[in-house]
């Protein structure tokens, strides 16, 4: 293959004005395939060390520094206010449940609550630590009610201790359970303990960075306790999540290499009978429900936009129960006696159709007037139905359906302090990209704001790994809108919005469709008079870091602003770290394949950037403690473009302390330190499209 030439390691002399921090410059390099690939970075690596923690810190304080003038405060102000809305979980209006989640909207977490005459906290997170930073993931109640075993998450990071409370004392037990990652806990029927998905214990020099490898289900004996192996250590690639089905609790095992959507399940009457039920890494498949013949999935297995099927126990032959239709499927709950499909529609909201347990519709409808994800379905008793909705601009509320009168009755509503839905219009629409492919769009503003070319555009995109991103609502952007900016969502390619040829469209050869899709998202919206270039900022996290980080460099002085979060920049080394290599479903493995080397290169934020060109005002953010997408991909590509920039547009990294990768909800990190991290995005992004 073509070699590629060196990168050049030639210091010119920077036109900006900001006095960037040293980003010192190392001998460092690396051959893939006879190809040597210098990097003066690549010590950054070591993002725990003390020399690029220091440095971390001084990006930080400039960070800060050139916010001084900014809307920071006010944009601050707003979001506390839009922070401090009173939450509670559906369950505290099931009379079936005993326990629901409840934030009174002053506190950082949410409180963990039993019902009663006087409604009694289990768990208060807040307590635990003096910074907010240890938080409650998951929970699990023994099926004799006397132990809650719950899951806590450090500082944002992927790993998770499972502590156990005793119910009646309301004390914990002296064991817990270490080195938990990517699990749920699943009680065993009498109560004797519990499994959960558990990796090797790194040292803790690398904790943060490791492989993640040789994952495996043990099982937590209360009585003794010790961990005892259930299943695992077969292939070093594979994660498991174990589920018990019937009366008989019959063993069902998912079986996941590393993060493909392809799996394959294996269930037998115990771990040693274990037989395969579905085709092995072919398809996805995703567990539904089960009842006295079979097990119920939803696959694209045969079915690019998913499908329902049912695997009898006897020969383990599929069927299909719900066909393939013109909308992805993306859920299907079994509710009083039917099945409640889920679809994505065109415009991107929830269509929900009823079905009965044998696939025949059934003539029920949601109202109308509910629009956006619809999801939580259960059953509140024989003739009601209980389930969430929510937008982009239409914070979460519940409803009671009765499938009698087709009556939908609101249950609670979750209120923002400061902010009205009805001032607020929502538009989706469909815009081509550069090879006319129509891509769906929605943008979210406020009424009363009169849209322009001057308007402020945040535009968000993700496109990858078959992840949808469908209508929610966060009070993340609460600001922008109030301040009469626009919020626009692109649904790339990438995705899984429209089914897995969609999600093929975006990944590995055709990778590069997703970053013209969203350059031309921006163009739609420039066309239709809705701000310009120059007024819009794009953001995106993770994959969609990469997405903005490689839009950047194909576009250098595009945009009014960039901002790449926790974002996948070195396209060649992801593979070296926790779960990177794991990704290679989208992004191939670039130090073991030639042909994914030369693709990955070529769309590699860190590698791409140019000596004197002259890039937007980009913000690059992480976290300190994110072990998903190691920081230093963010460290890397700040020290360089700083290195490059060429004129004086500012490019600065922030840096969150004892935060992880996320999504910005509280188990990366708490409500405050979220409120901070989007004062920071936002106020940097004003700054430099309205000056």
């Amino acid at each position: 293959m073509t070699k590629y030439l060196a990168l050049a390691i030639v210091l010119i002399g920077c036109s900006s004005e900001i006095d960037y921090p040293e980003s010192e410059k190392k001998r460092g390099s690396y051959n893939v395939g006879g190809t040597t690939i210098y990097d003066p970075y690549i010590y950054m690596e070591d993002f725990q060390s003390e020399e690029v923690v220091n440095w971390s810190d001084n990006q930080n304080a400039l960070t800060i520094d050139y916010l001084q003038d900014s809307r920071f405060k006010e944009i601050k102000s707003m979001l506390k206010d839009a922070y401090s809305s009173e939450y509670f979980s559906l369950s505290y209006f099931d009379p079936n449940n005993d326990f629901y989640f409840y934030n009174s909207g002053q506190d950082e977490h949410h409180l963990y609550i039993k019902k009663g005459d006087t409604n009694k906290v289990i768990l208060d997170p807040n307590t635990w630590s003096n910074d907010q930073t240890l938080n409650l993931d998951k929970t699990s109640l023994s099926p004799d009610k006397k132990y809650l075993a719950y899951s806590v998450a450090d500082g944002g990071v992927d790993w998770r201790t499972i502590k156990i409370l005793d119910m009646e004392s309301g004390l914990n037990l002296d064991h817990k359970v270490t080195e938990v990652k990517f699990s749920d806990i699943t009680w065993k029927s009498d109560s004797s303990g519990f499994f959960f998905n558990k990796y090797p214990k790194p040292e803790d020099s690398v904790r943060l960075s490791q492989q993640s490898y040789d994952a495996a289900i043990y099982f937590f004996n209360i009585a003794t306790g010790q961990e005892e192996l259930f299943y695992g250590k077969v292939n070093s690639e594979e994660n498991y999540t174990v589920s018990f089905v019937g009366d008989d609790e019959n063993v069902l095992i998912k079986v996941i290499t590393g993060s493909e959507e392809e799996n394959f399940y294996l269930f037998g009457e115990d771990v040693d009978a274990l037989e395969v039920v579905t085709p092995i890494n072919e398809a996805s498949f995703s567990y539904v429900s089960s009842d006295s013949e079979g097990l119920f999935f939803i696959t694209n297995y045969q079915a690019p936009k998913y499908r329902l099927v049912k695997i009898f126990f006897g020969g383990f032959f599929m069927t299909e129960v719900i066909p393939e239709s013109n909308l992805a499927l993306k859920g299907a709950s079994f509710v009083n006696d039917m099945i409640i499909a889920d679809y994505i529609d065109t415009n991107m909201h929830s269509k929900i159709v009823f079905f009965t347990t044998q696939g025949e519709t059934v003539d029920l409808a949601i109202p109308e007037d509910i629009t956006g994800t619809l999801n939580g379905f259960q059953s509140i008793d024989e003739n009601t139905i209980m389930f969430s909705s929510s937008s982009f601009t239409q914070p979460p509320r519940y409803f009671n359906f009765n499938t009698d009168t087709l009556k939908a009755d609101k249950v609670w509503e979750e209120q923002i302090p400061g902010f009205d839905p009805s001032d607020y219009q929502e538009i989706s629409a469909y815009y081509p990209s550069k090879d006319g492919t129509m891509i769906p769009i929605t943008y979210s503003f406020k009424k009363s704001s009169k849209l322009n070319k001057n308007t402020p555009v945040f535009l968000y995109g993700y496109g990858g790994y078959n992840i949808s991103i469908r209508p929610s609502f966060t009070p993340k952007y609460v600001a922008w809108l109030e301040m009469g900016g626009v919020l626009a969502i692109a649904n790339l390619r990438g995705g899984g919005e429209l089914g897995k040829a969609w999600h093929n469209a975006g990944r590995l050869n055709t990778k590069q469709n997703v970053f013209d899709d969203f350059l031309y998202a921006s163009k739609f919206l420039e066309e239709q008079n809705i701000g310009n270039r120059k007024s819009t900022v794009i953001s995106g996290r993770s994959n969609g870091g990469l997405l903005v980080g490689t839009t950047l460099i194909q576009n250098p002085d595009y945009f009014g602003a960039t901002l790449p979060a926790v974002g996948v920049l070195d396209m060649l080394r992801f593979t070296e770290f926790t779960e990177g290599w794991g990704w290679r479903g989208d992004y191939g493995s670039p130090l073991e394949n030639l042909d994914d080397f030369a693709r990955n290169f070529q769309i590699s934020p860190y590698h791409q950037l140019k000596i004197g060109e002259c890039y937007s005002p980009t913000l690059t953010t992480t976290a300190r403690r994110d072990d998903r997408v190691v920081p230093s991909h963010s460290y890397k590509f700040t020290a360089r473009i700083q290195e490059y920039q060429g004129c004086d547009n500012p490019v600065m990294l922030y840096d969150t302390p004892r935060a992880g990768h996320g999504s910005g909800n509280g188990v990366a990190m708490p409500k405050w330190k979220r409120i901070e991290l989007f004062s920071i995005e936002q106020s940097f992004a004003l700054k430099n499209i309205t000056k």
